[in-house]
């Protein structure tokens, strides 16, 4: 399966490489449903999206800056694990048309952003989220849990689940009230 020595820690996301793993495999427990069209924001070194690809079975698109992670190094990894996952270039603006996936996953990406700028983000994810029956799924440090859950209820997201662990906050939001 995975190495973890394979993966560096980035520091954007603030968080060691066994502390990925862990939020990868809570993270597989949380998707409901198969054959999703899967986007992964600020996916840092690729670990994560490297765990869901390889135990979901599914392509998974991933879009970042890659200012913090070389995305040549990310491409070298995908390859080395044979993942199903694309890359591209992003964010904030998510380069992808309205509704086009039905699970997107934001882990350590939301805390990065000051109130205007997480209220933007969140309005791009939205934006991209299939409204009959998409679903986000954020993992973020628990100081920021309330900022998140104004937004994404501002934006008209209901919270279907809702839990913590060392420190991280684990929600399942749903579009199926837009």
């Amino acid at each position: 399966m995975i190495d973890i020595n394979d993966f560096q820690p980035v520091l954007r996301m603030g968080i060691t490489t066994d502390e990925e793993l862990f939020i990868a495999k809570r993270l597989l427990t949380m998707v409901k449903k198969a054959n999703n069209k899967i986007l992964y924001l600020a996916p840092g070194n690729m670990l994560i999206p490297i765990y869901l690809s390889l135990n979901l079975g599914e392509e998974i698109y991933a879009v970042d800056d890659w200012k913090y992670f070389p995305k040549s190094e990310a491409e070298k990894l995908i390859k080395k694990y044979n993942a199903k996952v694309s890359l591209f270039d992003g964010l904030p603006n998510i380069p992808f048309p309205d509704s086009s996936f039905d699970l997107i996953f934001s882990v350590m990406y939301l805390y990065n952003f000051r109130r205007d700028s997480m209220k933007n983000a969140v309005k791009e994810i939205i934006r991209v989220l299939d409204k009959s029956s998409g679903e986000v799924l954020v993992v973020d440090t628990i100081l920021v849990r309330g900022k998140v859950k104004r937004e994404m209820e501002g934006e008209g997201l209901s919270l279907k689940d809702y839990s913590e662990a060392n420190a991280l906050f684990f929600s399942r939001w749903g579009a199926n009230a837009l």
